[in-house]
Formats: C-alpha cells, sequence, structure tokens
C-alpha cells in the first residue's frame, strides 16, 4: 500500500478559481486521496537514499534543539506509556504542508502575479519535493527522531533508515534529486540536481516552517507543559484502541468510565456554599513552581477544551453541588448529573452523546459515550480539574499534581479506568515569589501555561 500524506489534507489545497491569498497560481495539487491523482503517490527512491534523508533530517532537527532530551518523559513504572511518535507525527505534518507552500513561493517569486507554473517546476514538486514530503511524513521519521532527543522514548521499529547513518542532508538530498535525474529523466525537473539539493536544503534547514518546526517541539516537547496532555491521549488511544480485547464500536462512540480517587477543596471542603459559587470562578494554578499561570477554572476550561469544556465543567459543577448539599444536610455524601446528547434543546458537543457524573467521599466516577478524540478531550479536561484543585496532603506547603492512570478493564463493551492523584512536594524556598505565600496549593502539571488570560494572584 503506498503511503498518502497526512500533512496536505484536502481540504488545505488550493485550487484555481479560489480566492487565495498568494498573489501566484496554486502549487501542483498534492491530493490524499490516491483516486484523484493519475501519477502515483508513492515512494520512489531506493530505500538506502530514503533512510539516509530521514536519519539526516533527525540529526538536523537534533542540532537545531541544540540536542536537547526530552527528560520529562522518562516517567519510571507507569501504567500507560507515552505515545510521542503521534506528536511528532503531527509537528511534521505541519511542518511539511509550510515547507510545501514555502517552496513553491520560493520557486515562482521571480514570475509575473498570477503566471501559469513552469514544467519545471511542477516536475520539482512532483519529484524530488513530493519524495521529501512523503520520506518526512512516513512512519520512520518518528523513531529517528526521537533516538537523537529521547532514546528509548519510540514505540516504533526502525526498518530501512536503522543503517542509513553518516550521511549529513546536505549529501542525502544531493543523493536523493542526482537519483530522480538518471533514473527518471522523463519525469526529471532538468538543471544541475546539485543546485536543487543546496536551494532545498537552505529552505528545509533555514526557512519559515523550519524555525517554526523548531518553536514547536521545544514548547509541545522539550518543556514540561504538555506532559499529561500527551499521557491522556495516549492512555486513550491505548485503551480504546491498541489494547481493546473485542473490535471498536460500529458508531464510533466509545464507552468508559473513569473513577478519581480525589478530594477536591473548595464546595466540598466548607469554603462556600455550592449554591452560590460554582467550580468554574475557583482559583487554579497550571505548570510548575517555576514556571505556572493562575486563572479560573472555567477561564483555562474554555481555553483549552472549547469544544465541550463547559459542557463538562457545568455537569461536574452539579454534582458537586448535588454532593455537598446532601452532606450539609446529614445525608451520605453523594451528587449526581447527567447530559444526554439526544436532547435537541440541549447544548450540543460533537461527537460527544452522554456524560454521567457521580460524586461521593473523595470518588468521582464520570462515565462518557463519545468518539476516541472527543474522549481524549474529556480525560484531558478532567485530570486537570481533579489537578488544579485537588487537596494537597502536605499541610501548608506547596505541591505539583498529575493524575495517573493506575489500572483499567474491559467489561461488556466498556472500559472501567482507575485514576488516582500523585502530589509531589515543591522544595522550601523554589518557586515564584507569588505562588510561595499561596501556602498548601496544589498545582496542576503537565498542561499548557500559555494563551490563557490571567487572573492576578493576591
Amino acid at each position: 500500500m503506498p503511503p498518502t500524506t497526512p500533512g496536505l489534507p484536502d481540504s488545505a489545497i488550493r485550487r484555481p478559481g479560489a480566492v487565495v491569498a498568494s498573489p501566484y497560481k496554486p502549487p501542483p495539487t498534492f491530493p490524499t486521496r490516491l483516486s484523484q491523482q493519475a501519477k502515483p503517490i508513492e515512494v520512489q527512491v531506493p530505500p538506502l537514499i530514503a533512510g539516509a534523508l530521514v536519519a539526516a533530517f533527525a540529526k538536523a532537527l537534533a542540532d537545531g534543539l541544540e540536542n536537547e532530551l526530552l527528560t520529562h518523559y522518562y516517567l519510571g513504572d507507569q501504567a500507560v506509556r507515552v505515545n510521542l511518535d503521534r506528536v511528532i507525527d503531527r509537528l511534521l505534518s505541519t511542518f511539511t504542508h509550510e515547507l510545501w507552500d514555502e517552496l513553491f513561493q520560493f520557486y515562482q517569486e521571480d514570475s509575473p502575479p498570477g503566471a501559469e507554473v513552469s514544467r519545471q517546476v511542477t516536475r520539482l514538486f512532483e519529484g524530488p519535493i513530493r519524495q521529501i514530503v512523503l520520506l518526512l511524513n512516513g512512519p520512520e521519521t518518528s523513531p529517528c527522531i526521537l533516538d537523537k532527543i529521547g532514546p528509548g522514548l519510540s514505540q516504533r521499529q526502525s526498518t530501512w533508515s536503522s543503517s542509513a547513518g553518516g550521511i549529513d542532508l546536505p549529501l542525502a538530498l544531493q543523493l536523493l534529486c542526482s537519483y530522480w535525474h538518471r533514473e527518471m529523466p522523463s519525469q526529471s525537473p532538468g538543471g544541475s540536481p546539485d543546485d536543487i539539493a543546496r536551494s532545498l536544503h537552505s529552505k528545509i534547514i533555514s526557512g519559515s516552517a523550519a524555525r517554526n518546526l523548531i518553536s514547536e517541539v521545544r514548547k509541545v516537547l522539550l518543556s514540561p507543559h504538555y506532559v499529561q496532555m500527551h499521557l491522556a491521549e495516549s492512555a486513550i488511544w491505548s485503551m480504546l484502541l491498541s489494547k481493546r480485547p473485542y473490535p471498536p464500536p460500529s458508531d464510533g462512540f466509545h464507552i468508559a468510565q473513569f473513577k478519581y480517587e480525589c478530594q477536591l477543596f473548595g464546595p466540598l471542603d466548607g469554603i462556600a456554599d455550592p449554591q452560590l459559587v460554582n467550580l468554574g470562578t475557583l482559583p487554579a494554578i497550571t505548570g510548575t513552581a517555576d514556571d505556572c499561570m493562575y486563572t479560573t477554572v472555567s477561564a483555562y476550561v474554555n481555553s483549552q477544551w472549547p469544544r465541550c469544556g463547559k459542557l463538562v465543567l457545568n455537569c461536574l459543577e452539579e454534582a458537586v453541588g448535588n454532593a455537598s448539599y446532601s452532606s450539609r444536610h446529614g445525608e451520605p455524601m453523594s451528587g449526581m448529573s447527567v447530559w444526554d446528547g439526544t436532547d435537541e434543546n440541549g447544548p450540543h458537543c460533537p461527537g460527544l452523546r452522554l456524560i454521567h457524573i457521580e460524586v461521593e467521599e473523595a470518588v468521582i466516577r464520570m462515565s462518557v459515550s463519545a468518539w476516541t478524540h472527543t474522549m481524549i478531550e474529556v480525560f484531558q479536561q478532567m485530570c486537570w480539574i481533579c489537578a488544579a484543585l485537588s487537596a494537597s496532603p502536605f499541610p501548608g506547603a506547596l505541591s505539583e499534581c498529575a493524575a495517573e492512570v493506575s489500572n483499567w478493564t474491559y467489561l461488556n463493551d466498556s472500559v472501567y479506568v482507575d485514576c488516582s492523584l500523585a502530589h509531589r512536594p515543591v522544595p522550601r524556598g523554589d518557586g515564584l515569589p507569588w505562588l510561595r505565600r499561596m501556602q498548601g496549593a496544589a498545582i496542576a502539571s503537565g498542561f499548557p501555561v500559555h494563551g490563557v488570560q490571567e487572573r492576578t494572584a493576591t
């Protein structure tokens, strides 16, 4: 099966007649559906050249990152192993998409506005550039990159790139362009293969797409602020798809119950009347002791999970309020809320069909029926809320908190997931000055700290 290119979806292809910002004609289309392309979209260079290119690109990327390592992802014994291959796949998909457009504008910059694409440029994109995009979007690139910046973290086995080390990126590009010029003369763009390779190398290493890739890797992987996001995503993919003992549901709606062993502060701790103070108005600290942000729960939820975040938070608020009310009236602490996606008059969230939340003493059970990607968002959000609003086990001391999957089981086409909170005390004297004044606070670690409106800490 020839590989397809996830980085250039049909919706992103600029076709003649469409209104685009660029004054140039669109580049040759690169559809992801093979039926739309007369010529084969597949890797057409030998494994040795393909492997050399991927290995050389991985080394160049590691050099651009100053060979920093993904130290935050060596987590020891965990029920779920984080899958960073998928994260790198997404970053490379965006990179190759941007590189494709950047190269086209580079090769068309001397052409008058609206000029037709020359046959040489068309062949260049249908030949060497297409091969580069296919290879960098292939399954071999991620393990090569992780071998440089996170040894042992990849879950994929390298094949044809495993013995292709020792060649730098300029030489790898020369080999690819020379092979295409020599073995595909009828499809060759002509000119000097070495000159083409040098131009491609300059853009791949120093262009805006490359700078964006370096920036995203630093933000999403090298910083500690996405660890829990990636762990939650890995857990859902593993439990719902990879290790599932039976076929997935035909309609795509998985069923999962998450059990969190945690104690929320606020309405359940007698701080305020749950009928007057909602969870969304409570303060939350996200990040690490040395790099964190101070927001309300609702502000962070609405920013990070805009599709279904408010809906999930409202359900949790209702269940917490009911549990607190029953406790104050001498009854066992118990509260429940239900949201049914079949209600045409209620709020709507794509991919989400049911939420059922039960709150008891130190336990929250949440049953969800949703598509995989929506389930990931709901799980990420609940992990953050439980960590951000948890009661610190170290009185008077700061702690960094994260939710962990301890176990899961399958029963009747559903998965039951046990989660707990792990608190790490912050050494006395560490942390930002304003944070040290908030004795006993828990910091939700492993979640993004940028792009959310902060509030002033008093």
